[in-house]
């Protein structure tokens, strides 16, 4: 079996949605061929990447002329454009093929200095990160092979993701609510950082996944009794009442294509940020309502439409919520936006909202 039919079968179940993990082990399943499939995955990361570069009409073209020809990751020329206003495109498309991963020590199961070093043992390379010195950046390894991270004392966590609850700033003594809460990452980190003493509402219109959350929480060393689960829609809520409301809105995922390219091609137009951004306006809507002193909003995406602009008539009541990141795209309302070719994370965008100015 050749690469170019094995890649091309990759191309055909990422084209249908499938993450490239999936796709590169239904690809396996389906072709046998010799190779070193770490370097083969990595060609197919490209391969995808590089998608809106190919003119082949066919799967099969595009890989040829990916494997023989002339090929660079490209975003499609809408989201180029539309994008363009605001950031410099090419450097954030040179920097699509750069991987990153990012971890910090579960301090409600381990001692972060015998953590680390036991992980330098086993061959793992990192450095502490500048901004949050609590978590550190991988530059060799894999940790999801360490004992450590199997026994749960390792959380993987983009450091985007983390400044979305260092924006948030819980502490002991709040009530927090966090609306699409699932999986439960950021709720691990708040009763990190409260010493599990914060009392957690944690909200999804999944009941699944609020299932697979309190079995995690728990497997983290979560003190349960702080936490409540609610399955409703964020769209539609009830009367709550908190300190701080999270809300890490469903979104176009476009800032993690980094991570995982095959998010590209489920933005061939602006269908998929239009059904997101009314959807984040729906939740905002109601989100909005809840009696509390602040909330954080925060999205994984690249795009205006999911971020400053649910704000820009509400400006005034917006406010920086961290020191590091660049500036939001509006200068109305104030955030802070994480980008792949600046900051070596996923991209997002992040506001802090003062609820008291709104009433």
């Amino acid at each position: 079996m050749s690469f170019e039919k094995f890649l091309t079968s990759v191309l055909y179940y990422a084209e249908r949605g499938y993450p490239l993990p999936v796709a590169f082990k239904r690809a396996k399943e389906k072709h046998k061929v010799r190779a070193n499939y770490d370097e083969l995955y990595e060609k197919s990361r490209l391969l995808i990447l590089s998608y809106f570069s190919l003119n082949g009409k066919k799967r099969s073209q595009k890989v040829r002329q990916f494997l023989y020809a002339s090929s660079r990751p490209v975003f499609p020329e809408w989201m180029r454009e539309e994008l363009s206003k605001y950031l410099d495109v090419d450097a954030l498309e040179r920097s699509l093929p750069n991987k990153f991963t990012w971890f910090r020590v579960n301090a409600l199961k381990a001692d972060e200095d015998k953590v680390l070093k036991r992980l330098a043992e086993r061959g793992i390379e990192f450095e502490r990160d500048k901004d949050f010195p609590f978590i550190y950046r991988l530059l060799k390894g894999d940790l999801t092979k360490t004992e450590e991270f199997n026994k749960y004392e390792v959380v993987i966590q983009d450091k985007a993701s983390v400044a979305v609850v260092m924006a948030l700033n819980p502490s002991r003594e709040e009530i927090v609510i966090d609306l699409a809460s699932a999986p439960g990452i950021k709720a691990e980190l708040i009763a990190e950082l409260t010493d599990n003493k914060a009392k957690m509402i944690l909200s999804d219109i999944d009941i699944g996944r609020l299932e697979k959350e309190r079995f995690l929480l728990k497997k983290f060393g979560v003190n349960m009794d702080k936490v409540e689960f609610v399955r409703q829609d964020s769209s539609y809520l009830p009367e709550l009442r908190a300190d701080k409301v999270l809300l890490d809105a469903p979104c176009s995922s476009s800032g993690m294509i980094n991570n995982e390219p095959s998010i590209l091609l489920t933005l061939k137009d602006n269908r998929k940020v239009k059904h997101y951004a009314e959807l984040q306006r729906g939740i905002l809507r109601e989100a909005l309502k809840i009696k509390a002193k602040e909330m954080v909003y925060a999205v994984c995406s690249l795009f205006y439409e999911e971020g400053e602009a649910h704000f820009e008539k509400i400006g005034h009541a917006t406010e920086r919520p961290l020191n590091v990141g660049s500036n939001g795209y509006s200068p109305r309302v104030s955030s802070v936006r994480f980008f792949s070719s600046v900051h070596f994370t996923e991209s997002f965008f992040i506001t802090k909202v003062k609820l008291e100015k709104l009433r």
